[in-house]
């Protein structure tokens, strides 16, 4: 440690308990975000197979869940008065967890009770916003999924990748050029 710094230990470690959950945070909320992304790009592709109909409203009720969800970053973040402050989304949280990891990083210190304050409130958005996902997941992805099926479509699925092989026959063709 650096003979300068005159910070007591016990400081230096609410500040890296609050550095690594920030890390945490944004890991979990890029986690989920992806997924959102997943699912929306999934939609879109059966939307354009659908047309009109019962199914096609489903989807795009799922889509507006899952928008919601996702979200968009935000310009700022400190100063704005608690009425300017948008509901987080996945978005906004990874946006946020990084503006207070620099904060906590930004000195050998203790978080002040403001980033503390912040990063509670990080935390339990998080977890409200992973209750909501989950919730979504286990009812309406299955629920449409069971639609899907009927349907002769794919099921979404949250765990896709976005760069995933729509089906087997791709990934033969790959082989072949080989």
């Amino acid at each position: 440690m650096d003979p300068r710094i005159k910070t007591p230990p016990a400081d230096l470690r609410k500040q890296f308990e609050m550095q690594s959950g920030s890390v945490d945070g944004m890991n979990e909320s890029f986690r989920a975000l992806s997924q959102v992304r997943s699912v929306r790009a999934q939609l879109k592709e059966c939307a354009a197979k659908v047309g009109k109909g019962p199914l096609a409203d489903a989807i795009a009720a799922l889509d507006k869940q899952a928008a919601e969800l996702e979200g968009a970053a935000q310009g700022n973040f400190f100063g704005l008065p608690p009425g300017a402050k948008q509901p987080e989304n996945f978005s906004s949280l990874n946006q946020h967890f990084g503006g207070i990891l620099s904060v906590a990083d930004s000195a050998d210190a203790a978080p002040t009770t403001q980033a503390t304050a912040v990063y509670k409130e990080l935390e339990d958005a998080l977890g409200k916003l992973n209750a909501r996902w989950t919730k979504i997941q286990q009812q309406d992805i299955a629920a449409l999924n069971a639609e899907l099926k009927k349907a002769g479509l794919a099921p979404v699925d949250p765990n896709r990748t976005r760069d995933a092989a729509p089906s087997a026959d791709a990934d033969e063709t790959t082989s072949h050029k080989q």
